[in-house]
């Protein structure tokens, strides 16, 4: 299953990709493949460690290892939202900060869908798009958010 591009403004010299739990639905090999060919310089784990734990143990001993890319925990319950709105908002500030400096930027949870779509989101809205335009670019990139919360948060992001 190949990664899901999401557009970003053309002064954006960054790539932003959408996608389920490393290692979670194919071999690590095959997912360390995708990422080279990706040029991936930094994944956002949206998921609480246990759920790596539990969905991909090949990749938490990646992270625990010393990745190639940089590894942003950024981590927020299914269906819910993260448990600190302004840990949040930085969290996705650096991933803003870095897609500005032209990396190559891998978003996940554990389906690729909710958090990922609600985060997303919030990442182009701070690139200047409106909550209408973010989610109708993230819902054409196979993502939304997935409850009434994430929702939410994206219009008052």
């Amino acid at each position: 299953m190949p990664f899901r591009p999401l557009p970003l403004p053309p002064s954006v010299s960054g790539r932003l990709w959408l996608y389920s739990m490393p290692g979670r639905l194919e071999p690590w090999s095959d997912f360390e493949q995708l990422a080279q060919a990706a040029g991936l310089t930094r994944i956002v784990c949206l998921t609480p460690w246990s759920e790596l734990l539990y969905f991909a143990p090949a990749y938490a001993a990646a992270v625990e290892a010393g990745p190639p890319w940089v590894w942003q925990a950024l981590p927020m319950a299914d269906f819910g939202l993260h448990a600190q709105a302004k840990t949040y908002r930085e969290g996705v500030a650096t991933v803003v900060r870095a897609l500005q400096a032209g990396e190559s930027v891998l978003l996940h949870c554990a389906a690729g869908i909710g958090r990922t779509g609600t985060t997303a989101a919030c990442v182009l809205k701070s690139l200047g798009l409106s909550s209408e335009a973010a989610c109708a670019q993230v819902s054409a990139a196979g993502s939304n958010p997935q409850s009434a919360l994430q929702s939410g948060w994206i219009e008052a992001f």
